[in-house]
C-alpha cells in the first residue's frame, strides 16, 4: 500500500523577471499551476507524492499526478517562463527536479517526523538565465525536516 510524502523544493537565486511553477500531468494533458514571479528571494514549491516499493528490492519508488519518468529515474517539472507586465508569462523551459537520490531512510525519516523531505538547487546559471533540464541538488539532495 503507497504512503503519502510531502516534498519541497526550494529555488536558490531564481532570475528576476521569470516565473516558475509546478507541471501536472503529461503531455497534451499537462497543466502548470499557480506561477511564482521571481523577485530576488528563494521560492518554493510544495508537492505530494505516493511511495512504494520499487520494482528493485529495497528502493522507493514514487507515483502520483506530478511525477514523470522510469523507474529508477523519477522527477517532476518545474516550468519556467519569461515575465511581461500584465500578461501571463511566456513559457520557455522546464525544470527536471529528481527524486532518483531519495531512499527508504529518508522517507522513514519524513513519515516519524514532519512528514516532509526538503532540496535545494541553483536556479540561476552564471550568465543570470534560469537553468533549464536536469538540475543537481544542493547540499546532500533530498533530506528530512
Amino acid at each position: 500500500m503507497p504512503e503519502e510524502i510531502s516534498l519541497r523544493v526550494v529555488l536558490v537565486d531564481p532570475p528576476p523577471g521569470f516565473a516558475f511553477c509546478l507541471q501536472r500531468g503529461k503531455g497534451a494533458k499537462s497543466e502548470r499551476l499557480d506561477y511564482l514571479e521571481a523577485d530576488g528571494g528563494e521560492l518554493n514549491f510544495d508537492l505530494a507524492v505516493a511511495v512504494r516499493e520499487g520494482k528493485i528490492k529495497g528502493t522507493p519508488d514514487f507515483a502520483g499526478p506530478f511525477v514523470q519518468g522510469p523507474p529508477g529515474g523519477r522527477f517532476f517539472y518545474l516550468c519556467v517562463g519569461q515575465c511581461a507586465p500584465t500578461v501571463e508569462p511566456h513559457w520557455s523551459g522546464r525544470v527536471k527536479v529528481p527524486l532518483s537520490s531519495i531512499t527508504w531512510g529518508d522517507v522513514r525519516q519524513a513519515l516519524d517526523g514532519s512528514g516532509v523531505l526538503h532540496a535545494r538547487y541553483a536556479a540561476s546559471r552564471g550568465n543570470g538565465q534560469p537553468a533549464l533540464a536536469s538540475v543537481p541538488l544542493l547540499g546532500d539532495g533530498w533530506a528530512p525536516g
